[in-house]
């Protein structure tokens, strides 16, 4: 079992986040403009809408998906600013900090997670 994170941990994932963080943000403000309403004039065919119309909600899913992660990130960067970041959300033991570098936003731990999938 791993204990508590270290200073440099936390510093680390801190980096680790702010830049994920920018980068999401980045990316949602990319795509914006393509994730607007489809106008019946843009295209001339009904297929070519059609086609558009479902890359569109793709993309709308896909920026859905950031934003509920950069949620995810805005709170993983305040349980770093109280000291509670690394410890599971459920049963309250250290989360690895090997997931933590895969995924620095977690808020549970491996079994934790599997479990709660698993419902």
């Amino acid at each position: 079992m791993e204990a508590k994170l270290t200073t440099t941990q936390c510093t680390e994932l801190t980096a680790d986040l702010q830049t994920l963080q920018h980068s999401l943000t980045e990316l949602l403000d990319a795509t914006e403009a393509s994730a607007r309403p489809v106008k019946l004039k843009d295209n001339s065919s009904r297929l070519s809408r059609a086609g558009e119309m479902h890359n569109q909600s793709i993309l709308r899913a896909n920026r859905n998906v950031t934003a509920n992660r950069l949620v995810e990130i805005g709170a993983a960067l305040e349980r770093l600013a109280q000291g509670v970041h690394g410890l599971c959300d459920v049963c309250n033991e250290p989360v690895a900090f090997n997931r933590l570098k895969a995924y620095p936003e977690a808020s549970m731990c491996l079994p934790c997670k599997s479990t709660a999938e698993r419902k």
